[in-house]
């Protein structure tokens, strides 16, 4: 079992986040799971599809790419993973191309995880349309995977259309792509893909989702959960009779993370890493 350490609503101080990566590295977590907001209105009408909530604009929401870039260049093995990176309010052009240059600038240790997005509040703000998002993701996967394929590449979609476009420096290793979402659609997605990544789903939650997973791809689909539960040995025994590749944990509060010390988030990774890693 993997285990990656969840770095969703901190901060951007650069001396902190280098801390983070290189205690992180040294205490033997497989790699940092990073999330993504761009920008959040304060009247919102959606509802976060787990928790029930609008979100809050002034809890902070790490900027992804260029922290996982921070933290790679300061580290040689672990691994970063965005989760999820939201396409809803974004085109595929300039996701392909900063997701290329971050696989190469880290060596081949970034994966892009992806999802439509739920909060369609900001998916319009971004001037993107919420209604559409669920097709311009389908097609948006198919520009990245062709740009990054081929020197020139040219799409027929309903939202995207264009001929002979490349994409330079291509990466020198395409980057995986996992999927983000629960629907019959987005298990669908993440099956033609390298895999899902799931949220804090409880075991009973995840058995039927990964049931069919594993019948969708042969059982070739890699899986990832954000923990439900505190980690124990029966927890994560029932993880891995599941054949859940990795799990997300959040030592310390995920509500107020960003009033945590320094310190006290590296002895929170710490006192997680003796028994675990």
């Amino acid at each position: 079992m993997e285990f990656w350490l969840a770095w969703f609503h901190e901060t951007n101080r650069g001396s902190e986040v280098k801390a983070i990566a290189k205690g992180a590295e040294r205490l033997g977590y497989a790699g940092i799971a990073l999330s993504d907001h761009v920008a959040l209105p304060k009247e919102q009408q959606a509802r976060h599809p787990m928790r029930g909530i609008p979100y809050d604009p002034e809890i902070p929401n790490i900027e992804p790419i260029t922290t996982a870039a921070t933290m790679a260049a300061v580290t040689e093995k672990l691994r970063f993973m965005t989760y999820a990176y939201v396409m809803g309010m974004r085109e595929p052009f300039t996701v392909a191309k900063q997701a290329g240059a971050l696989a190469d600038l880290s060596e081949g240790r970034f994966a892009l995880g992806i999802t439509p997005g739920w909060n369609s509040d900001e998916i319009a703000l971004l001037g993107h349309d919420p209604s559409t998002r669920g097709q311009r993701f389908t097609e948006s996967i198919d520009v990245i995977k062709g740009l990054w394929a081929s020197n020139l590449f040219s799409y027929e979609g309903k939202h995207y259309h264009f001929k002979d476009v490349g994409l330079a420096p291509r990466p020198a290793q395409a980057p995986k792509i996992y999927i983000g979402g629960n629907s019959p659609i987005a298990i669908k997605r993440a099956a033609s893909n390298a895999g899902w990544i799931g949220m804090n789903h409880s075991i009973d939650e995840l058995s039927p989702l990964l049931t069919q997973l594993d019948e969708l791809s042969e059982g070739k689909a890699e899986k990832y959960v954000i923990a439900s539960e505190s980690i124990s040995d029966d927890y994560v025994a029932r993880l891995q009779g599941l054949g859940v590749k990795g799990v997300v944990l959040m030592p310390w509060s995920a509500e107020v993370p960003a009033s945590e010390s320094l310190e006290a988030k590296l002895l929170a990774m710490e006192a997680a890493a003796k028994y675990w890693l």
